[in-house]
């Protein structure tokens, strides 16, 4: 008996033991089992990368020209995100501009943002965002959302004269007043400390300085002779150099900007100058009449030929004396009673109607009369 209780409390031992080791095998299989599916459920969070950009910094003047950015190139092999943005904000971070595409970022003209400085991102984000729009900071967006480096764009204010519009004109040198009119300024990126209207040749040469457009529309270009003017708007700062009469406006130095010009062509062409003298009246009675004391004001006049005339009232040609001394030896009168006019007149070329029975009205070419002198015949 004790050799069978004790053979059987050995082998009840043995299998206790085996069921233990069974027992624990399992709990180590459902562990593996567990971890294994916990490892399998588990989601892997990927966050927003933007990457890095690269070009620039870039350096513009305020000027009223376009400035355009290029080169800009984006390395996106790190990048993550859903979404992609370009931002452009001010120094602050405030948002001024978001462009979908690179291409876009190109076409923002930055002259237009006035001075300052200006910053260009690149973004990636994933899922909703806030804060992303214009006028927000780009430092308070929330949400999966990341920046790149920046690239700086530099915006300086520099002088700038603005832009003209009016003209072109063109005058004739007759010895009539010639004014313009209707010149506008557009100064809306105008700048500059102070100002003042040009007046050149075509060759820069300085002719006036006037300190307004109302200055300058009181200009009598008549009087400058044949030729051609141009007519600027300056703005400068500071001390310049070579603004002065008689200097040349391609040689000005300092902080100192010209606009585009406006052109005046004046040009030359047959003058008569004016006479004085008279009015006479005379009495047809048989008892010679003659004129005198005439004189020519030939300052302004301008011609290869010349001529008197002489017309009735209604402008017939009478007579052609070809000089004054001839205009003094016309016996008045032998023309019996009514009006006649003395002129003096100036042509270039060939013209047609310069003849007796003619009317002077009629003349045609390059051909000018003077004011007339009447001579009444009673």
């Amino acid at each position: 008996m004790y050799g069978v209780f004790t053979f059987t409390k050995h082998i009840n031992h043995k299998i206790k033991a085996m069921f233990r080791k069974v027992f624990l095998g399992i709990i180590a299989v459902s562990l593996i089992a567990v971890s294994c599916s916990d490892d399998d459920d588990t989601t892997t969070v990927v966050k927003a990368n933007a990457g890095s950009i690269s070009g620039g910094p870039f350096t513009f003047d305020v000027d009223g020209e376009s400035d355009f950015v290029s080169g800009i190139t984006l390395d996106s092999s790190a990048s993550m995100g859903e979404n992609s943005t370009w931002v452009i904000t001010d120094d602050m971070g405030n948002i001024l501009g978001l462009p979908p595409t690179l291409m876009a970022v190109e076409g923002v003209d930055f002259d237009e943002a006035g001075p300052g400085v200006c910053l260009i991102w690149y973004a990636r984000y994933n899922g909703t965002v806030t804060g992303l729009e214009m006028g927000m900071n780009a430092n308070d967006i929330e949400g999966d959302f990341d920046l790149s480096n920046s690239i700086t764009v530099n915006r300086n204010q520099v002088v700038n004269a603005g832009i003209l519009s009016g003209g072109p004109f063109e005058f004739d040198v007759d010895g009539d007043a010639d004014f313009v009119s209707g010149i506008t300024l557009d100064d809306t990126f105008a700048f500059g400390d102070n100002s003042t209207w040009i007046i050149t040749d075509d060759m820069g040469n300085i002719l006036g300085l006037p300190p307004t457009l109302m200055a300058v529309e009181g200009v009598n270009f008549d009087e400058a002779g044949p030729g051609v003017c141009l007519i600027w708007y300056a703005r400068y700062s500071g001390m310049v150099t070579g603004l002065e009469m008689g200097m040349n406006a391609n040689n000005i130095t300092g902080d100192f900007d010209l606009s585009n010009s406006i052109t005046v062509t004046r040009n030359q062409v047959a003058n008569a100058g004016s006479i004085s003298g008279g009015p006479f009246t005379f009495m047809v009675d048989g008892n010679p009449d003659f004129v005198s004391g005439i004189t020519l004001d030939s300052t302004a006049a301008f011609g290869e030929n010349s001529t008197w005339i002489i017309t009735d009232d209604q402008g017939m040609i009478l007579g052609l004396p070809p000089t004054l001394m001839a205009v003094e030896e016309v016996n008045f009168d032998d023309a019996g009673t009514g009006i006649c006019l003395i002129w003096y007149a100036r042509y270039n070329g060939t013209i047609s109607g310069l003849e007796m029975g003619m009317n002077a009205n009629d003349v045609t070419g390059d051909f000018d009369l003077s004011n007339s002198i009447t001579v009444t015949r009673n």
